[in-house]
């Protein structure tokens, strides 16, 4: 605004009592936060504690008929359609803004608009665990429209921002249909939400609510509190008490062990007649010797009934690998390699299961090799069979060998989509329904539950996820077809250094909501044992988290790191049993440099992760080794 609207007294930001000293502008306030908004559409939020200005840049829609009754602003907005505004005070920290309208829409809106950014700002993304990015810094991986549920983009449904140490949060109160906008203009970064429609339907109010604080931990303690109210908070420890095998998930080292000639089956190459044989339980007895007592054992092809039970009498969790998300086409299976045409299960329900997209047409998914050297498109299935395939098919397997463990790909990782199928209709918002429908049926079966990547909205009803400490923009090149795959350090990608594993930009943005309601793991294709010599760099930030770590080798890998990878589990499980279950509750830098590290957990117990090359001393006296993790 042109106007600043406030006056200053002895340091505190006091509103006006009333519009009438500001042409075209209408104000609200309360002790802690006021609220302007103008016939522009600017909208500008001041914490009056620290004194900030939070501003929204001009609309790009007309604004008209702004009223203020009960300390509430309301007004119209003339999108593609009219849609009605209203902006209230919830408490001295937060405010709720919330839009609604009746009818078509063919195109997002765009409202509210982007936050102002200028030199200085920092950009909260929840990207992964979470990133803060200067806004002066080009973020050449970001697309410029990205959903808000796309677990490996956006893990949770919020925009935030930090200016001169004070924070603000945007939470989208029903993030199904909503995208974020991702903007550089003048040499910096701003980031906006986008209202898409429901079927074609505005569908109904989207609702931001706003927090505001002095630190990031008290802010993003709010959004938890908020989402608690939601029945977004389940904790492992409750969790358990419905699945006791839960419990085993505290500090266990995940494990995918696999069978060099399996992979090779998978891409269609020719075996390797020499490759080592995978014998489980020699391999879990080597583990348990090594000191690797709490493991998540897991294996793509599944085990045999004597194997598993054996090394469940380890105390290992023992999972099998499952999809829902893809299904093999029967009219193609003639022109796929065999071992794709057999993983198929359900390929004998297609077409009738796939989803089908607003033109009619069935979605495309995950691409397979074919017998022909080319590359070919199974289908998407809707969420809805996904849930009856479900139950169609683990507790038949579980018949055969019973696995305390399973490992849902794709479904929580990535974008909810609408379906148009006349006999199973699906907005995203009854999918999500669906896929935690789909997990609440595992935990009847006494099954821990584990997705890939995940996001906010399935964070109540599964229990560990892979790939959201570590996220698909930077890892290595096909990180989804690599998962056995040892890097020497020369060929990893600049960007796993730039981002990945700089402790300058990653914030535990989620960990600060649900550290005690899901265990995270990097992804198997940028597991902890991928490169050897960054494996202690990775083992830090699981000491920071408190999360354990995740190795994905074959049998030949294995024989040749089991050492270093004993060496990393009891870097990384000695601290993750001790927080793995427990609400984070603060994190702090302790050097100008962000390279020293803190993380404080409800049950007293905090973490310091030295991410520089020279040793840190605490004030007891002390010594944090380089790119180490210290529990206190």
């Amino acid at each position: 605004m042109k106007h600043i609207l406030f006056l200053l007294f002895s340091s505190v930001v006091v509103f006006a009592d009333s519009c009438k000293n500001f042409e075209n502008t209408t104000i609200i306030e309360n002790n802690g936060v006021a609220v302007a908004v103008s016939l522009n559409g600017e909208i500008s939020i001041v914490d009056k504690l620290s004194n900030t200005i939070f501003e929204h840049e001009k609309s790009a829609y007309k604004i008209s008929n702004i009223t203020k009754t009960n300390n509430e602003i309301s007004f119209d907005v003339q999108a593609e359609i009219p849609l009605k505004a209203n902006i209230k005070l919830i408490s001295d920290k937060s405010i709720e803004l919330s839009v609604d309208a009746k009818g078509k829409i063919s195109k997002p809106v765009n409202f509210p608009s982007a936050w102002k950014t200028q030199q200085g700002d920092i950009l909260i993304y929840p990207i992964g665990n979470g990133y803060a990015f200067p806004v002066e810094k080009e973020l050449p991986f970001l697309n410029k429209r990205v959903p808000a549920v796309r677990g490996w983009a956006n893990s949770m449904g919020l925009i935030a921002m930090e200016r001169k140490s004070c924070f603000l949060v945007c939470g989208f109160e029903k993030p199904f249909d909503m995208f974020i906008l991702n903007k550089r203009k003048n040499g910096l970064n701003a980031v906006a939400p986008s209202i898409d429609s429901q079927m074609g339907e505005f569908g109904y109010a989207r609702v931001f609510r706003y927090f505001i604080d002095n630190k990031l931990s008290q802010v993003m303690g709010q959004y938890r509190n908020w989402r608690a109210s939601m029945g977004y908070i389940k904790t492992l420890e409750e969790k358990s008490k419905v699945v006791p095998e839960i419990a085993k998930l505290r500090g266990a080292a995940n494990v995918w062990m696999w069978c060099e000639n399996s992979i090779a089956k998978l891409y269609g190459r020719p075996d390797n007649p020499n490759a080592p044989k995978r014998e489980a339980k020699k391999i879990a007895d080597e583990m348990k010797s090594l000191g690797m007592t709490r493991v998540l054992w897991n294996n793509f092809e599944g085990e045999t009934s004597e194997d598993c039970e054996y090394i469940k009498s380890l105390g290992f969790l023992v999972g099998k690998y499952d999809i829902y998300r893809d299904v093999l086409p029967a009219d193609i299976a003639h022109k796929i390699i065999p071992y794709r045409v057999q993983r198929s299960v359900n390929t004998k329900y297609w077409p009738g299961i796939v989803r089908i997209d607003k033109n009619g047409e069935r979605v495309k998914a995950w691409q397979v090799h074919g017998l022909d050297g080319k590359m070919y498109h199974q289908h998407a299935v809707c969420e809805i069979p996904a849930l009856w395939l479900t139950k169609k098919n683990v507790s038949a397997d579980l018949q055969k060998v019973k696995y305390t463990s399973r490992l849902i790909d794709v479904q929580a990782g990535t974008d909810l989509r609408e379906c148009y199928s006349k006999e199973h209709p699906a907005t995203r918002t009854e999918s999500a329904k669906y896929i935690n429908m789909q997990h609440e049926y595992l935990s009847s079966l006494g099954i821990v539950k584990g997705v890939e990547v995940g996001h906010e909205i399935f964070a109540s009803t599964y229990d560990f996820a892979e790939g959201l400490t570590s996220p698909a923009y930077f890892r290595i090149k096909q990180a989804g077809r690599r998962m056995t795959d040892v890097v020497p350090l020369s060929e990893m990608p600049e960007k796993t250094f730039e981002y990945m594993l700089n402790p300058q930009y990653r914030i535990p943005l989620w960990e600060l909501v649900y550290h005690d309601c899901v265990v995270n793991y990097w992804y198997w294709g940028s597991s902890t044992s991928q490169c050897p010599e960054l494996m202690h760099k990775f083992d830090a930030f699981c000491g920071l988290y408190g999360y354990p770590p995740i190795y994905s080798v074959d049998v030949a890998h294995w024989n040749v790191l089991k050492d270093k990878i004993a060496q990393s589990y009891k870097r990384c499980v000695a601290i993750a049993e001790q927080v793995g279950f427990s609400q984070m509750i603060d994190f702090d830098y302790l050097s100008t440099d962000k390279k020293v590290q803190k993380t404080t957990f409800a049950n007293g117990k905090s973490v310091i992760a030295n991410f520089s090359e020279k040793p840190f001393m605490l004030p007891n006296g002390v010594e944090v080794a380089p790119w180490s993790a210290k529990l206190q």
